[in-house]
């Protein structure tokens, strides 16, 4: 299954790139479904780290970078751990397009492969939540570059996490 978000954030596409490539460790600062994240392993093409890995409202999640490209502003990661046993794959790309000077398109594309039977019966409804929870991220996403802070929804999230 494929799930594409697409939004306009009123920021450049270097303070965009910044916060989904550069700081691509970081999610947990914007993300309000990921709690905590850090990077690891020797960086790609530029990029800061290899991997990443996240507590998640899901779980624990290992993913690892599969394309970078800050001159294309590109980035491309895998699912390689913690995702439930009837997905089978999933990668999220995320690609940026400067519209104008202070106006960047954003382009979130979900690629999940699920199998077995139980794969089969609950697609639909993890198409609804994998939805969902794109819509929550690239909300997130033009929040914090818009705003300069997590969206409330993020620190609701946040303040729920710390308990």
């Amino acid at each position: 299954m494929t799930i594409e978000k697409e939004i306009i954030v009123n920021k450049d596409i270097e303070s965009a790139w910044n916060v989904i490539g550069t700081q691509f460790a970081d999610a947990y600062k914007w993300a309000s479904p990921v709690n905590h994240s850090e990077g690891s392993g020797a960086g790609i093409n530029g990029s800061t780290c290899s991997q990443r890995g996240c507590a998640t409202t899901m779980g624990k999640l290992k993913e690892k970078i599969l394309q970078y490209s800050s001159e294309n502003h590109l980035i491309s990661w895998q699912a390689v751990q913690g995702m439930p046993s009837m997905v089978k794959f999933a990668k999220n790309t995320w690609t940026l397009t400067s519209i104008e000077q202070n106006k960047t398109k954003v382009n979130m594309k979900m690629d999940i492969e699920v199998g077995g039977l139980m794969g089969f019966l609950m697609q639909p409804m993890m198409k609804m939540q994998m939805s969902s929870m794109g819509n929550t991220l690239t909300s997130d996403f033009k929040y914090y570059l818009e705003k300069g802070q997590p969206s409330p929804k993020k620190v609701k999230a946040m303040r729920k996490y710390k308990g």
